[in-house]
């Protein structure tokens, strides 16, 4: 089946976590993504283990490099930009993540590359956004995420913010990128002009805090352990007698009046639900009571409730279970030597259809010789770039 993105070609700029992510979901939705990627400066992705059995790639740069082509190119090498001229009258997408001016500085900035093709769409994903006195500061997911402003309410009273499992800021970015440049697609395929996108990761984050609107209003400052939703209330974590955990999201009445049922304290229930006015207590006596089983003990309980209490899974039980398996969220890649791999899937489902998963992702600058090919470039010249740098 043809991909819902099928027919749009982007070249992708990027490292690390925020554009691949948007450029993977991009291939698995059916665009043709080129990875331009200079070989003394590699993806860290393709850096780090664990490494595929026999194979040598990583498994993170396999799976984020998931139906991409991968060429070789120096942007600090001038003749790159002629290089850069023609890939960009087919490949009319074009997404970075370089600190501001970089890429200008190289000749390849929107300004210059909207006068080759003025219908290119050029996005740039950057750590405060291509303004601001912040804008040349470099930074990564921790950072963003304490400029923000949820950090500032998001850990325990006494034990301030905790680092995060996920990368939310880098793929807030992400999320942004994708939306920025499929509604800068639809205003081209209206008026057959490009445009320039700008996202900012901590842009990206600072619209998650969900008190940020009352503070506007208000002016008041959100604490730790303070609200409804960061440990204020009934709705929280709690550690099971086998040092596991359980979230209990019992929100509304009905479901908080299932919860207090199911742990056997009905007479827990009030008419303020999970913000009791001495929820310090009632927190207290819940986290003795679900001390007394273990986790899956608890869950065999919650099962048959309707209480929004789900338990804390490791990132293996999050994969391998049934939920899992009927969303089809892991899916097995052939691999060249016959072997296979699996990896997460595109978490979008559509009903007319199915992602194809054609190839785990290439070492990097793999295609570089079939794509200059493709272009016009003979052997003997991409011969003389091998030899004089311009991969490098």
């Amino acid at each position: 089946m043809t991909g819902p993105l099928s027919g749009l070609r982007i070249l992708d700029f990027t490292t690390m976590i925020p554009g691949p992510v948007a450029t993977l979901y991009l291939a698995d939705m059916g665009a043709e993504v080129l990875k331009i990627v200079s070989r003394s400066r590699p993806d860290i992705n393709t850096q780090f283990p664990p490494f595929l059995p026999g194979d040598g790639r990583s498994a993170n740069g396999a799976y984020l490099g998931r139906n991409k082509r991968s060429m070789f190119l120096n942007i600090k090498d001038q003749r790159a930009q002629q290089i850069v001229h023609k890939l960009i009258m087919h490949y009319d997408i074009l997404i970075e993540q370089f600190r501001p001016g970089v890429m200008a500085k190289a000749g390849l900035d929107y300004e210059t590359l909207r006068l080759v093709n003025p219908a290119l769409i050029y996005c740039s994903i950057t750590s405060y956004g291509q303004t601001g006195p912040l804008a040349a500061r470099a930074g990564h997911d921790i950072n963003y995420m304490a400029r923000s402003g949820i950090m500032s309410y998001s850990g325990r009273k006494g034990g301030g913010p905790s680092p995060s499992g996920a990368f939310i800021g880098d793929t807030s970015g992400s999320v942004n990128a994708l939306i920025g440049i499929l509604a800068a697609e639809i205003g081209r395929s209206k008026t057959g002009q490009g445009q320039y996108i700008d996202i900012s990761m901590t842009d990206s984050l600072i619209v998650f805090n969900y008190r940020a609107a009352a503070s506007l209003i208000d002016g008041t400052e959100p604490d730790y352990e303070s609200t409804i939703f960061n440990g204020g209330s009934v709705y929280d974590y709690y550690e099971t007698k086998d040092n596991k955990y359980i979230s209990v999201g019992s929100l509304e009445p009905k479901f908080s009046a299932a919860f207090f049922e199911a742990i056997g304290r009905p007479d827990l229930i009030t008419p303020q639900g999970i913000m009791p006015a001495d929820v310090k207590e009632v927190k207290k006596q819940i986290r003795d009571i679900l001390k007394t089983k273990t986790r899956d003990d608890w869950m065999a309980i919650f099962n048959r409730v309707d209480a929004c209490v789900e338990p804390v899974l490791t990132v293996h039980e999050a994969l391998n279970n049934e939920q899992s398996a009927e969303r089809e969220m892991v899916v097995e890649i052939d691999l060249p030597d016959g072997g296979r791999v699996r990896q997460p899937a595109l978490p979008i489902k559509f009903s007319n259809y199915k992602p194809q998963y054609r190839e785990i992702g290439v070492p990097d600058g793999f295609n570089t010789k079939e794509v200059l090919q493709e272009f016009g470039y003979s052997e003997d010249q991409i011969a003389a770039m091998e030899e004089t740098g311009l991969f490098d």
